[in-house]
């Protein structure tokens, strides 16, 4: 009986996950999506350096939505789930957009972020580091955990219970940046399925070593893991959810006006 639900998962999934070929392709000159791992892992690589990419994140006082709503209301090439959230649906970390700081949230040593100027200027916090918030800063998402060196780094005092996310195999978000600062990396790993539990977070981070990558964060991954390329869902989602979208705090998506 075990085998025959197994089966019909596999048959279920196979019906309702995206159609993705591995390679890559170009979703514009600017921005181009890359799978792997039997298309269980997808690859986002963004030219900063392109004046027509622009770099948006939900917009203050939105409700929760799905990233696909996000993505559709806002016309954006490419989009993913964003910081996690508590039960009331309120970004943990610091959140910037357009230039707004999201009310009740601020700079933490325990939650990494990217923050990105309007011309795309972007970095990365350090690890147990308390910066100063930049006005120039016209985009900032927060993660948990920063990926460097193909290892993770909980911050200093967290819980048990980030080392044991970052040990477990999960469905991950994650964003990246190149030495340069002139590419944006988005990885987004499936799991949670009956053929591929997810990344954990040292899979993650040498994985993004092998790009070339020295500096990631770890977003919220789990059943919030969403990515939207063109009003399409990329990724199959966790079939404990029953393939369903889930509402998320937050978002962060690139838009690419040259194709527009």
């Amino acid at each position: 009986m075990k085998t025959l639900l197994v089966v019909l998962m596999g048959w279920c999934l196979g019906a309702l996950a995206p159609a993705v070929a591995q390679g890559t392709q170009q979703v514009s000159a600017c921005i181009a999506h890359t799978s792997q791992n039997s298309a269980h892992v997808h690859i986002v690589k963004v030219d900063l350096s392109c004046p027509s990419v622009q770099l948006v994140g939900t917009a203050v006082g939105t409700a929760p939505t799905t990233v696909k709503n996000f993505a559709f209301r806002n016309q954006l090439n490419v989009a993913i789930n964003a910081s996690f959230f508590d039960p009331q649906y309120q970004p943990q970390g610091l959140v910037i957009s357009d230039g707004r700081r999201w009310s009740n949230t601020r700079d933490t040593r325990q939650h990494a972020f990217l923050a990105c100027t309007a011309d795309n200027r972007c970095r990365i916090d350090k690890p147990n580091h308390k910066a100063e918030v930049d006005p120039q800063w016209h985009t900032v998402i927060s993660g948990w955990q920063n990926l460097r060196g193909g290892t993770y780094v909980c911050p200093r005092g967290a819980s048990a219970s980030c080392n044991r996310n970052a040990r477990d195999a999960h469905p991950r978000t994650s964003v990246g940046l190149s030495r340069d600062g002139r590419w944006l990396y988005i990885i987004v790993v499936e799991g949670r399925l009956p053929d591929f539990e997810g990344f954990t977070l040292n899979q993650l981070a040498r994985l993004y070593r092998s790009l070339g990558v020295r500096d990631a964060i770890n977003l919220d991954g789990g059943g919030s893991t969403t990515l939207i390329i063109n009003n399409k869902r990329i990724n199959v989602l966790p079939s404990r959810q029953l393939f369903l979208e889930r509402s998320v705090a937050n978002q962060f998506g690139v838009r690419d006006t040259a194709v527009r």
